[in-house]
């Protein structure tokens, strides 16, 4: 019995395992997204100070939010089924390109002082129309790249990578906003789109070598599994779709209006420490992934990611209550949990889903997380301005204990 518990602890013993890099494909795609996410700091951080620079407020950024997010949403089905008829580094490649030129599109218009919200509008509807096309590909080309023993790991690096990249970002971008413009941070977020893009079109068509994972129902029937018909007969899907939407019911108002107002309002902290906040979330998640990574012995990761989303919960309930300090380090607990159940819920989604459905599974899951995010960037401008950011971070407290506490109840999540 002893030999067995110390065995247990041992694999369960938080480490980074290397092993996925040894692939030449996946070290692109490990490069691809930490400069893509380097770059996504500078977008979050200069655009609500561009947005105050030329007279807008609260009810303006949440309009603009909420465009990017309808755009990023309305494609991300469509990134998707994409993914599994055309290829998903193709996707990537096609999404990164448009990024860039909107991305590019914003910074000038930053420099030349164009004040024109319509424009805008549409410049960060390209960013998200991009994203939407991005992200589902993303997910379904790691199980196309490695095979199914490296996958908890390969997830785990790329959040790690992400993560690493996000952490340096947010406080770069917010020096950079406060010493130089938005639009100087803007031109650095263009600029990583290119790096990225040049990272992916050297993936090229190599990658349909690799043999996909495959569902553990998976047998010589699997490819007849039509979309529609997984998700009427597979409580796991389901179930998950249900936590995910309800878990991020309100997350994307108060990270990108809630956190800003408590940065320049309540915290009276400006650009930089707005950068660091989100610096301490990125933070936290990095070192959620480097956890995650070393939970390959577990034998349900599904009751682990439900209970460390309810550790993120409680950790968000105490943001705007704790000061400066006491927020980074809420938020840094905050990040560690979120990145924790992530990582093991898109495991067990790729574990058990047929190949030729990962890109439209991933895409559903997305879709679950986002849908309801621009009504939360609306919603979230008017309760901030309206009550303040408190009243925002206890909501969304509440909306994550009850989403994954729902998650436990679920035996298709529980027993995973």
């Amino acid at each position: 019995m002893a030999d067995s518990v110390t065995t247990t602890r041992r694999r369960l013993r938080p480490r980074l395992d290397l092993t996925p890099l040894r692939s030449r494909n996946f070290r692109l795609l490990f490069a691809a997204e930490a400069v893509s996410v380097f770059g996504d700091a500078f977008h979050a951080v200069a655009l609500p100070w561009l947005v105050y620079r030329i007279g807008g407020g609260a009810r303006e950024l949440g309009l603009l939010v909420a465009v990017y997010g309808l755009c990023r949403l309305a494609t991300t089905p469509l990134g998707g089924i994409l993914a599994d008829r055309v290829g998903a580094w193709r996707v990537m490649l096609a999404a990164d390109l448009a990024r860039l030129a909107s991305t590019a599109g914003i910074a000038v218009a930053a420099f030349t002082g164009v004040r024109d919200l319509l424009l805008l509008g549409l410049l960060v509807a390209g960013t998200g129309l991009g994203a939407g096309l991005f992200q589902p590909a993303a997910y379904a080309i790691t199980p196309r790249l490695l095979p199914p023993e490296q996958l908890q790991s390969g997830n785990a690096l790329n959040s790690t990578a992400a993560f690493a990249a996000g952490l340096a970002g947010p406080g770069v971008a917010g020096l950079v906003v406060v010493a130089l413009s938005p639009g100087a941070a803007f031109t650095v977020d263009a600029l990583t789109f290119a790096v990225s893009a040049v990272c992916l079109a050297a993936i090229g068509a190599g990658h349909r070598r690799a043999v996909p994972v495959v569902a553990e129902a998976g047998s010589p029937s699997a490819p007849r599994v039509t979309f529609r018909r997984l998700l009427r007969e597979s409580p796991l899907l389901r179930a998950v779709l249900v936590v995910t939407a309800a878990a991020n019911l309100t997350v994307g108002g108060m990270v990108r209006v809630g956190l800003p107002s408590l940065a320049s309002v309540d915290l009276a902290a400006g650009p930089g420490g707005f950068g660091g906040l989100l610096a301490a979330f990125t933070g936290g998640s990095l070192a959620g992934g480097l956890f995650s990574a070393g939970l390959t012995g577990l034998r349900r990761r599904g009751a682990t990611a439900m209970f460390s989303g309810l550790v993120m919960a409680g950790a968000v309930a105490l943001v705007p209550f704790a000061g400066y300090a006491g927020a980074l380090v809420a938020l840094a607990v905050a990040g560690v949990a979120s990145t924790v159940t992530n990582v093991l819920i898109i495991t067990v989604v790729q574990q058990n889903t047929a190949g030729h459905l990962l890109g439209r599974v991933m895409s559903a899951v997305l879709f679950a997380a986002l849908g309801l995010f621009p009504l939360s960037t609306v919603v979230a401008g008017v309760v901030v301005d309206a009550y303040g950011s408190t009243v925002l971070f206890l909501a969304t407290a509440a909306t994550l204990a009850a989403a994954f506490g729902f998650g436990l109840s679920r035996r298709a999540i529980r027993d995973r």
